[in-house]
């Protein structure tokens, strides 16, 4: 029996109990559950977890995730995002779930919207502030704002840093009205290099994911938490064309449709997708209780 403090006892998915190990390490175990949700079960206390997620986090260094870097091209991405979630859901307030330094907050300003960013991070919220945006601090199981204020949720590997992703997915239906939508960007558990060798993986490495994340996800297992939860899932992955975008814009897309679409069936074909993005609109049925 493994001496580290349980993080997760049971799957956050299917509460099952059973679940093999995947890859362990003397400051943290992680398993497999029978329904594939891969999860933290015990790790040994962080000593610099209360700093995690503060100006080091966001550094250009070594230890940061380089978020102050290649800005254009985040707001870029960013901007393609959300034209993937206004292919299903009508324009309206955004608000972007650990908005990090507010490149995202940047794309939605230029399509028009009128956006808000919450994180955890104090460093992060007084970056997006100092930018003239509305930003709060809040903990992804209780965001600091009103039932249905929000027409578009943005989630940016985020989900992947909470234990009780159930209770984060209710939080983002609260916020969101009905009809509204949410895009999520997070690892894919079934990207090939992990699934060869998880004991080397940076997914489990405590030098590198380890510490930070709770939960992979594919997008059978994160499309099964979202309907559970009053979702529906239309799209999985890039879109091909946006209806949002210009008409210069939309003409280039038609181009370049069919060899995108080859692309994406090779990347799943290969498991070379470190990440997925999956868009999913709030529906009037309530969660499973």
């Amino acid at each position: 029996m493994s001496s580290q403090p349980i993080v997760l006892a049971a799957c956050p998915l299917c509460g099952g109990s059973q679940a093999r190990e995947l890859a362990v390490y003397p400051e943290l175990t992680w398993v497999r559950c029978e329904c594939s949700l891969i999860y933290k079960r015990s790790e040994q206390p962080d000593p610099a977890a209360a700093e995690f997620y503060e100006s080091g986090y966001f550094g250009a260094g070594d230890q940061g995730r380089r978020y102050t870097q290649r800005t254009r091209r985040r707001i870029q991405k960013s901007r393609n995002q959300i034209l993937d979630l206004l292919n299903h859901v009508e324009p309206g307030p955004l608000l972007d779930i650990g908005c990090s330094v507010g490149y995202t907050l940047r794309a939605a300003r230029e399509l028009g919207l009128a956006p808000t960013g919450s994180d955890l991070s104090q460093y992060a919220i007084q970056a997006c502030r100092d930018q003239g945006f509305r930003a709060e601090r809040g903990e992804l199981s209780q965001l600091p704002f009103a039932e249905g204020e929000f027409g578009l949720v943005t989630m940016k590997h985020v989900l992947e840093h909470t234990a009780d992703p159930r209770a984060a997915v209710r939080e983002v239906r609260r916020v969101l009205r009905p009809g509204g939508g949410v895009f999520i960007a997070i690892p894919h558990a079934g990207y090939r290099k992990a699934v060869a060798a998880p004991q080397a993986s940076r997914y489990y490495l405590p030098s590198a994911h380890g510490r930070e994340h709770f939960v992979y996800y594919t997008p059978q297992t994160l499309t099964r938490l979202l309907e559970q939860e009053g979702f529906r899932v239309v799209a999985v992955n890039p879109q091909l064309l946006h209806r949002r975008a210009s008409l210069l814009r939309r003409a280039g897309e038609c181009l370049l449709a069919p060899l995108r679409a080859v692309a994406q069936r090779l990347a799943d074909g290969l498991q070379v997708r470190k990440e997925f993005w999956l868009v999913a609109v709030r529906t009037e049925t309530p969660p499973v209780s």
